[in-house]
């Protein structure tokens, strides 16, 4: 395992090369810490990457061309080992191949790129994944980073989470790790949700097709503010281990956890994404530390 440096004037950071995980996001000037540095008291990860599925199959498994195959939750990419090329102080890319012990559990043969980059306000990542079979290729890919709360002074209940739009899309309910049908209303008429420590009693926050591109995690003592900037995704995920856990994850996903009638064929999966032959698939974000 190798831990890699990136840094500009303002920030740095650290990724490990197990999972392409990013591990620190520090500001230089204040040594303001924003990424949860996985303490298994509350959660050991600290951003995994998610692929080739989001959440959790049903039973842990799944159906691809009539054969039966097992993943763990998230994938296997977040405990994988990926190879490394840097090519300044301000960017680095991982590398996963498949390879026979991937096969066994995901029957694709693919190539996973994650690229970070320093910028003035914080860090980009980006996931190309490209389909190196003669046929479609289906998968998810999301990201799971957690960050520190709080990371500007005052307690759980100061924070709060901004869509950038005024939305009020329900969040979906999860039931033994897996979507249901079941929504509830979470968010505000001003597109807010407060932080207290039953949120999330009842497992993560999912939402469908948000029209917001950035969602913030604020406070109402200062100015300090955490801006993750997604694009146009399809599925987003905030989630903290239930009671006064010191971390907040803000997730972009493509793709979902298994829906609880499933039949478990991965090609009717819901979000799956198909991949056509020698194609890439990409997606970003970016973690940026804000003072208004």
């Amino acid at each position: 395992m190798e831990t890699i440096r990136l840094e500009n004037k303002c920030f740095s950071a650290l990724i490990s090369s197990r999972g392409a995980e990013l591990k620190s996001l520090v500001e230089k000037e204040t040594g303001t810490e924003y990424i949860w540095n996985g303490d298994p008291v509350w959660w050991t990860g600290s951003a995994p990457v998610l692929f080739p599925i989001v959440g959790r199959l049903k039973n842990s498994e799944y159906i691809y061309e009539g054969k039966t195959y097992s993943l763990p939750q998230h994938g296997m990419a977040r405990t994988s080992q990926f190879s490394v090329s840097q090519t300044n102080r301000e960017e680095a890319v991982f590398t996963l191949e498949s390879c026979e012990n991937s096969r066994k559990m995901y029957p694709f043969d693919f190539t996973l790129i994650v690229t970070f980059r320093m910028e003035p306000s914080g860090l980009s990542i980006q996931y190309d994944v490209i389909n190196r079979n003669k046929k479609n290729m289906f998968f998810s890919i999301g990201s799971h980073p957690a960050f520190n709360i709080p990371f500007a002074g005052g307690v759980l209940e100061d924070y709060y989470v901004q869509f950038s739009e005024d939305e009020n899309i329900p969040r979906y309910k999860i039931e033994d790790g897996l979507i249901t049908d079941k929504t509830g209303q979470i968010l505000s008429e001003n597109g807010k949700i407060p932080l207290n420590e039953t949120l999330f009693d009842e497992d993560a926050l999912v939402f469908k097709n948000p029209l917001s591109t950035e969602f913030y995690i604020k406070n109402i003592n200062n100015t300090k503010a955490i801006r993750v900037s997604t694009g146009s995704i399809p599925y987003l995920g905030i989630w903290a281990k239930p009671g006064r856990a010191p971390f907040l994850c803000i997730e972009p996903w493509y793709g979902l956890a298994d829906r609880s009638d499933t039949d478990k064929d991965f090609e009717h999966k819901e979000g799956v994404v198909c991949l056509k032959s020698g194609e890439i698939h990409s997606s970003s974000y970016k973690i940026e530390a804000l003072q208004d």
